[in-house]
């Protein structure tokens, strides 16, 4: 079984020129693959200013897309309101908060870069309630 994965050249171009020296591929022997990056900036709201942020990357990705996403430390709102649909999971050692957020991925249009654009939209639309 695979024990690493190799994202495609594009994600590799966005990320070091975004993420520069604070991303990495993770991988399991059980053929589990996520993309980490660290000190990803939350928007204001949250109590916390950064937090690592990991994607599972499922096989097959870019023709099967990207979904939901992870944060260690958990995210808090600084109001107090929980933005709903966030699950404790374990992965590569750690306890992930899951935010289960879901778009319908096209195949051929969408990468890494829409999907932590997403990530950053749905930071901020929580960060506003």
């Amino acid at each position: 079984m695979c024990d690493f994965f190799v994202l495609p050249p594009e994600d590799v171009e966005y990320l070091d020129a975004h993420f520069p020296s604070r991303w990495r591929p993770l991988s399991e022997g059980s053929g589990k693959h996520a993309l980490l990056i660290e000190g990803f900036e939350v928007p204001d709201g949250f109590a916390q200013a950064t937090a690592d942020l990991m994607v599972l990357v499922p096989l097959g990705y870019p023709g099967i897309g990207l979904d939901m996403f992870y944060f260690d430390p958990p995210l808090s709102k600084l109001n107090g309101k929980d933005p709903g649909a966030l699950v404790p999971e374990e992965h590569f050692g750690r306890i992930w908060q899951r935010w289960s957020r879901h778009y319908e991925w096209v195949v051929g249009e969408d990468d890494l870069y829409r999907h932590i654009e997403y990530v950053r939209n749905e930071l901020e639309r929580a960060g506003l309630q």
